[in-house]
């Protein structure tokens, strides 16, 4: 029988609930554990991560704070021999920098690293007069284990690869960083209790927290990957073009192992194609570092070795340690006086005393009406906050902003500016940038003479009256402004070295005196000098002009250019033909006045202008014998028969002469433009009488004379003389030719011979002066009664009676006449029939009509050197054998020299040299001014030749400055008395150049004249007075405070050097570059002098690495030098100081620090400083640019080094 439905258990609905509750409840609580589980996995992963992090955070903390303290160190190393100057306290400058401390004193170097500075040491990082480095390290050394097993090892330091550790000892040590600073950890102890280095109490200020090692590169003396470099398709000329900066240099001459096409190809990929534009425009007018769209480049170290490695950009890890890329130097010149003129054997005069006087600006021996120009620059300062407005290369105007105890000099003068200053105003930019840059406007000239021609006027930066002195730097300061062009000229060139006056010791008022009074005003040189400098930088072959305003007058300083100059000036006087037979007592003389021109230049532009000669003022002719029936007044002091012409005369030379006169010669009927016209003929007389005439005139000392001379004829002179008439006296008797005749009384009456070119100016030009024969545009300069005596008597007594008779000097009327003879021993021109009055009356002797076939006893006003208004002009009588054509190669040389093929053998006392500036002796020899070195093999450097004879019988011809030094001319090296070597009257290797380009490096400052006879800017000597110039201009613009791309001067690293300097122009007209076996050998000297002769500033390239390259001189010849006019040819010598002028510096320390920071602590068990435990660690590469002169890290770059 089935149970019923009703015997069935029935199901319990509460109980089935908590069933499920329970089951529900022990799934959370295993859900609930799992999470708890994870929660405590994740906090200790957590916590783990946060220790992890906060040791990273605090080696990090180490680093930085290691960083600083190096830094600071590298700062405080710049007191060490002497405290700053803080007349403004937030502006500390250091005036002590000297050749022992202008680089930070090395630390722990080896001789395997030429790249390592300092190292982390138990030695101090500097040690002075005044203090010492406190970065001291412990004994601890970086490969030596911590206590959990970690250390540095060489191949970890050596990952910067410029340079490789040899052995562990020579790595970093550690220093400690304790919660007080760092240490050395001489002074911790351990312990659980008390200030030790491992007990972890708040209070306790020695518990060491981490600890820190570096090693600093110099990365200064390496070159810029960056930048250095260009592509094989350039051509010599393009190259040349971008040599003066870093990018014309090849760093395969560095390095063997780059390929530097592969590296242009990769890095200026898309401006390859138009890189010396690239270089010229985008690099100077963009900020450091700017990188052109398209290209690639190196952004830190690492990315550089990460390259080298992989073999991309044509590199490999060879040449790493030549390389850098970061490079920066502060734009602004550290020049300051290096010597006085007193310590090179010069006067002890205070004013002189250069380099002592360089922190004083009006106190004694200066005033506030003559301040002292030549300062140490950086202590220049000015004394407010002022906005400044500058203009970059293409005259856009930008400012920035100084503060009290900023450099007034905030930015090097860019060269480019030159450009700006144009043959007819201003050149592509604005009126106002001109003016702020050069102080210059245009306008017409104040000069009657110039008829309102414009010129370029000294007016300042501001206003427009012309200038009457150039401001010193210091009032510049006062003003608040950035100083022009020509008030840096006058803040670089040392004073004593301006202003020579030919003639000091006349008196003031004398006509020797006035004749060379522009001689004595420096303002006048400077601005020559800065005229002479925007001609080379211009393309076109106009001299500027440049006008000012010396006590009331507007006076005009020429530039140079490759043009003509008059090389002398000579009146000549000699019997017509037909004139006289033998039974007249009377004969007429013509009278002429003939120019020897010249260009004493290598090269001629291939664009020239038109170019004429003018005649202007009196000039007398008499003599006792004149005829005073016929002539028209009695002059001088005897009241001789005579005349006077009054001239204003001038004719245009023709296109080949004005490319033409490459050797003196006298002007010619070809020399004239469009001669048939322009010139009269033989017989050609002057009308009015008291004119001039240009005509045609016949060549002198020959049998058949042609008339192709081009003269400015006069009237005649009519002799008259008895037959029985004696002369007894040469010099009374003589014929008197008196240029600036009673000029003295009358200025107007000023003589002179002045070369003029046409400056286009709508359809007619103007006429702009350029050269005169001596003297300026102000005529109280020119020839005021400069009489020279022509002797008419016979150089032999008749025996008879011993009495001297009458004799014709020269005869210019074609053919001799009948009965005139050729002595074919002598070649003298006689005339033996007796009872002619020119013959020796009753004896038959023969009377010499010209003299050994030249232009006997003919007065020349002569100058030294066309270009130079100083020493001008002197006068002497031409003697001696010469040909007819060679008649015009005036100038002195030794008297011991005939070498051909011109005629230098006229040298002598005062017989011959009948005016001569005053401050040289009776001998004068004005060739040697070419050398200016008295004989001495050693002028380059030597100390021991300033002493002058002013008078005696020295066989040299030499001057000293106003400040006592003798400095050397351009052929100065050349010692010779007899060779023709080293004298541009005889070799065309000698002679000046002029660019007719941009400068292409500032040290090409070397081809600017001086306005002395041969003399350009001295860049070579000890005694140069123009290095500063190296360091206040550049080729390089930049409107920021620092530039890129320089390379420090005291690298030791040689490689380098040889890339700078190879392949540099020696010669540009020659074509001659520096070869690759040169470069080595200048790059050994230079890095051997260096090392213990630290270069403080780019202007000792000239005045201690040139003299040092070769001290002697002469015919011997150093082994830095590949032949002797390499060594001696000023220009040649120079390219060295070309090559490194503008892509080095001293002034700024680029240094790479390398950094390892580890944080952790010592146990409580630790009892020795290695015993520390690395908990983490940071490394950091920073780039660093310190300026040395202030201490103000002016740059600086960090990388996180990944290992």
């Amino acid at each position: 029988m089935s149970p019923s439905p009703d015997s069935f258990p029935r199901s319990n609905p509460s109980r089935r609930t908590r069933g499920v509750a329970l089951i529900t409840v022990l799934s959370l609580v295993v859900v609930v554990s799992l999470i708890l589980v994870a929660f405590v996995a994740a906090m200790r992963v957590e916590r783990t991560a946060s220790f992890s992090y906060s040791q990273a955070l605090s080696a990090e903390q180490v680093a930085q704070g290691g960083l600083r303290l190096i830094v600071a160190e590298l700062q405080n190393e710049m007191g060490k021999d002497a405290a700053a100057d803080l007349t403004y306290p937030q502006k500390p400058l250091y005036t002590n920098v000297s050749s022992t401390n202008v680089m930070p004193q090395p630390v722990g170097t080896n001789s395997a690293m030429t790249n390592l500075l300092k190292i982390s040491s138990t030695t101090a990082p500097y040690t002075g007069s005044q203090a010492s480095g406190k970065l001291i390290a412990s004994s601890v050394n970086t490969f030596t284990s911590s206590q959990n097993g970690r250390y540095i090892d060489t191949n970890r330091w050596n990952l910067p690869q410029l340079g490789n550790f040899p052995t562990t000892a020579s790595t970093p040590n550690w220093i400690i960083m304790t919660r007080a600073g760092a240490t050395n950890g001489s002074g911790l102890s351990f312990g659980a209790t008390g200030n030790t280095a491992n007990n972890p109490a708040p209070g306790n200020t020695n518990f060491a927290i981490g600890r820190f090692a570096y090693a600093i590169y110099d990365v200064g003396g390496l070159l810029d990957i960056t930048l250095a470099g260009y592509p094989a398709a350039l051509t010599a000329t393009q190259i040349e073009q971008i040599k003066g900066l870093l990018a014309g240099v090849s760093p395969a001459n560095a390095s063997s192992s780059i390929n530097q096409d592969d590296l242009v190809q990769w890095r200026n990929a898309a401006s390859k194609s138009s890189y010396v534009n690239y270089v010229t425009n985008f690099l100077t007018t963009n900020a450091a570092g700017t990188v052109y769209p398209g290209d690639n480049t190196f952004l830190s170290r690492q990315d550089l070795i990460k390259a080298a490695q992989g073999g991309i950009a044509g590199l490999s890890t060879n040449a790493l340690p030549n390389l850098t890329t970061f490079s920066r130097d502060r734009n602004s010149p550290a020049w300051g006086p290096t010597y006085n003129a007193s310590s090179l054997g010069g006067v002890s005069t205070p004013a002189y005393a250069y380099k002592n006087n360089a922190g004083v600006s009006t106190s004694s021996p200066f005033s506030g009406a003559s301040p002292n120009p030549n300062r140490f620059l950086p202590g220049v300062r000015f004394t407010s906050t002022n906005t400044i407005t500058n203009y970059n290369s293409s005259g856009t105007a930008y400012t920035y902003t100084v503060e009290p105890g900023d450099e007034v000099i905030q930015r090097r003068f860019p060269l480019s500016r030159l450009a700006w200053v144009g043959s007819g105003g201003p050149n592509g930019v604005s009126a106002a940038a001109v003016q702020a840059c050069f102080g210059l406007v245009w306008g017409p000239s104040l000069d009657p003479a110039l008829g309102g021609a414009s010129v370029w006027k000294y007016v300042g930066v501001s206003g427009s009256t012309e200038q009457q002195r150039i401001k010193t730097l210091s009032e510049v300061a006062t003003e608040g402004r950035a100083p022009d062009f020509f008030e840096l000229l006058q803040a670089a060139i040392l004073q004593g070295s301006l202003g020579l006056n030919g003639n000091a010791g006349a008196s003031g008022g004398s006509s020797a005196y006035n004749a060379s009074i522009q001689q004595t005003y420096p303002m006048f040189q400077i601005l020559r000098m800065g005229a002479a400098a925007i001609d080379q930088a211009d393309t076109d072959s106009f001299p500027t002009a440049i006008e000012y305003s010396q006590g009331g007058t507007s006076w005009l300083a020429c530039g140079v250019e490759s043009l003509p100059g008059i090389a002398s000036i000579t009146p000549v006087i000699g019997a017509q033909a037909n004139s006289q037979t033998p039974t007249q007592t009377s004969a007429n003389a013509a009278v002429y006045l003939t120019f020897n021109l010249w260009n004493p230049h290598q090269t001629v532009s291939s664009s020239l202008p038109r170019v004429r000669i003018r005649v202007k003022g009196s000039v007398a002719v008499y003599n006792k014998y004149g005829d005073n029936g016929s002539l028209p007044e009695t002059l001088g002091s005897g009241n001789e028969p005579g005349f006077v012409s009054t001239l204003d005369q001038s004719i245009e030379l023709s296109s080949t002469a004005v490319g033409g006169f490459g050797a003196p010669a006298t002007l010619r009927e070809a020399d004239i433009y469009d001669p048939s016209t322009n010139l009269g003929s033989t017989t050609t007389m002057p009308s009015p009488a008291t004119a001039g005439a240009w005509v045609k005139a016949y060549t002198l000392g020959v049998v058949n004379p042609v008339s192709d001379v081009a003269a400015l004829r006069l009237r005649d002179f009519p002799f008259k003389l008895g037959t029985t008439s004696t002369l007894t006296s040469s010099q009374f008797n003589s014929v008197k030719v008196s240029l600036g005749y009673d000029a003295t009384a009358t200025i107007s009456k000023s003589f002179n011979v002045v070369m003029e070119y046409l400056r286009p100016n709508g359809s007619s030009g103007e006429w702009i002066p350029y050269q005169y024969a001596t003297g300026i545009n102000d005529n109280t300069t020119w020839f005021r009664d400069v009489l020279a005596s022509l002797p008419i008597v016979s150089s032999v007594q008749r025996a008879s009676d011993s009495q001297y008779y009458a004799n014709f000097i020269s005869y210019l009327s074609g053919p001799y006449p009948s009965g005139w003879t050729v002595d074919s021993a002598t070649g003298a021109v006689q005339n033996s029939e007796t009872g002619d009055p020119w013959s020796t009356p009753g004896s038959g002797g023969k009377v010499r009509i010209t003299h050994d076939n030249s232009w006997d006893r003919s007065p020349i006003f002569a100058s030294n050197d066309p270009r130079s208004t100083r020493f001008n002009a002197w006068v002497f009588i031409r003697s001696g054998l010469a040909a007819a054509l060679l008649a015009e190669h005036t100038i002195l040389w030794s008297s011991t020299n005939n070498a051909a093929p011109f005629e230098k053998g006229f040298g002598g006392g005062s017989t011959m040299v009948e005016r001569k500036p005053t401050i040289f002796g009776d001998n004068y020899f004005p060739a040697q001014l070419a050398r200016n070195n008295y004989g001495r093999n050693t002028a380059i450097a030597d100390s021991s030749n300033n002493t002058v004879t002013a008078s005696g019988s020295s066989s040299e011809t030499s001057y000293v400055d106003n400040d006592g030094l003798r400095r050397i001319s351009d052929s100065g090296l050349f010692v010779d008395a007899t060779g023709i070597s080293g004298n541009p009257f005889e070799r065309s290797i000698d002679k000046p150049v002029v660019l007719n380009r941009p400068f292409r490096t500032v040290g090409e400052l070397g081809f600017v004249f001086r306005d002395g006879p041969w003399k350009t800017l001295d860049l070579f000597s000890s005694k140069s007075a123009d290095s500063a110039l190296l360091d206040i201009f550049s080729v390089q613009d930049s409107t920021q405070p620092f530039v890129t791309g320089k390379v420090n001067l005291n690298t030791r690293n040689q490689d380098v050097l040889k890339s700078l300097l190879a392949g540099t122009v020696i010669d540009p007209v020659a074509s001659i570059s520096m070869t690759s076996t040169t470069a080595t050998t200048l790059a050994a000297s230079i890095s051997g002098f260096t090392a213990t002769n630290k270069i403080v500033n780019k202007s000792e390239l000239a005045t201690l690495v040139s003299p040092f390259l070769s001290p002697t001189t002469g015919s011997t010849t150093s082994g830095n030098f590949p032949n002797n006019d390499a060594q001696n040819i000023k220009l040649r010598r120079e390219a060295f100081v070309r090559a490194l002028g503008d892509v080095t510096q001293t002034r700024t320390w680029n240094l790479m620090i390398d950094l390892i920071a580890q944080s952790g602590r010592y146990s409580p068990s630790a009892s020795a400083l290695a015993q520390f435990t690395v908990e983490s660690e940071r490394r950091y590469w920073l780039h660093v640019a310190i300026d040395r002169f202030t201490g103000k890290v002016i740059d600086q770059r960090i990388e996180v080094v990944t290992e």
